[in-house]
């Protein structure tokens, strides 16, 4: 037996390699990528809270929510940076903070696929469009009332029409008036926001009963009880239909712009002025949703609340109204959601929502319709047994 003893290297794995070493540029890259990382991830918190928490509260910070899906975005690829550098940990506190967003993302996006298989028509069924015409007043600075009227009179089954901004005044507005009548939505309710701006609300169902919700410029809502029926076949159900115009966002044309070019970025009192006009304004549509959704909640028939909120879904506004209700959007709707077409189509602020007793089956914002800043939003509902 040899006495000759073998020695072994210390190392489990035998000679270590070399650690390579961090260079400026790699270390540079972790401390940018984490600051990043720190700062939209606070920021994501805030907008997850914004449909929560009252304007006030929060002040100029109520305008991250409407940031959301870019946020979200953000943070998701930064996690995805960290788990190509290695560092696991980082990245799975980094998707702790996507987990709430991820049960929020068919507030903005719906896959196709999903969706389901649309029906066939049913006395069940009706027809309802919501539309802030914009005074009739088209990009190119003339009035858009003769375009609005063709594209109504190649729609079909329209049973329910909620108009914002309808400008009484308007060179060709007979026309739509004509147009309804000749579809037989005769029945029309108007109620006035400013001078000759009204809310009105066309439909084929009679109204048996009315009245507006006025907001003294904090916005401005009407109710109409309408008596849905399709023939004998079917027993007569009251349902309510609130059309509303919530407080504007009060952004001018150039200002959007700027904004969705990042041209603000560059005017620091410009855009702190922007920042705290809408969260002034956000402010102001709160108090006049305390109050609609006090009636909301009164209400005894099954019903819809539809308009321009004049808020994403990443807001105080629209936390409170789709309390109790459904989102047509949410339901049945497809890809992207938007219906304000400034800002590149990234924000959607009119809505469709219903109470239970009615389901939703179809959902499209008209993006063929460029007559005003808003896009139609036009829902299919069914009345339940």
């Amino acid at each position: 037996m040899s006495n000759k003893r073998e020695t072994y290297n210390s190392e489990p794995f035998g000679t270590p390699r070399k650690r390579a070493k961090r260079t400026f540029l790699g270390a540079l890259f972790v401390i940018v990528l984490l600051a990043v990382t720190i700062s939209f991830t606070v920021a994501l918190v805030i907008a997850y809270l914004t449909p929560y928490v009252a304007p006030s509260t929060f002040g100029s910070l109520t305008i991250v929510g409407i940031f959301a899906p870019i946020l979200f975005t953000v943070v998701a690829v930064c996690m995805l940076l960290w788990l190509v550098t290695g560092r696991w940990k980082t990245a799975l506190i980094v998707f702790i903070f996507l987990i709430p967003g991820l049960f929020r993302i068919s507030d903005f996006y719906n896959i196709a696929f999903m969706r389901e298989v649309e029906t066939k028509p049913s006395r069940s069924d009706f027809t309802l469009m919501t539309y802030n015409v914009r005074g009739f007043y088209g990009d190119d600075g003339n009035y858009s009332t003769r375009g609005v009227a063709d594209y109504l009179d190649g729609l079909d089954n329209l049973d329910v029409v909620c108009f914002q901004e309808f400008d009484t005044a308007a060179s060709g507005v007979e026309s739509i008036d004509s147009l309804m009548q000749a579809r037989k939505l005769a029945h029309k309710y108007d109620v006035t926001e400013s001078g000759n701006m009204v809310l009105r609300t066309y439909s084929r169902f009679p109204i048996i009963a009315s009245g507006d919700i006025s907001g003294n410029n904090r916005g401005t809502s009407q109710w109409l009880d309408v008596v849905f029926s399709r023939g004998i076949e079917r027993k007569a159900d009251t349902l309510r239909i609130f059309n509303n115009h919530l407080h504007t966002m009060n952004i001018p044309t150039a200002d959007r712009d700027d904004i969705a070019d990042g041209d603000i970025l560059q005017d620091g009192d410009r855009m702190r002025s922007i920042v705290d006009r809408i969260a002034s304004n956000s402010s102001i549509r709160v108090d006049h949703v305390d109050t609609l959704d006090m009636v909301i909640s009164a209400t005894p028939y099954k019903h819809v609340v539809c308009g321009d909120f004049n808020d994403t879904p990443m807001s105080y506004v629209y936390g409170k109204l789709v309390e109790d209700h459904y989102d047509a959007f949410v339901e049945v709707g497809r890809g992207y959601g938007y219906t304000f077409r400034p800002m590149y189509g990234t924000l959607r602020i009119d809505y469709v929502l219903h109470s239970e007793g009615i389901s939703s089956l179809k959902y499209v914002a008209d993006e063929k319709a460029e007559f005003s800043d808003h896009l139609p939003v036009i829902v299919t509902l069914k009345m339940d047994k």
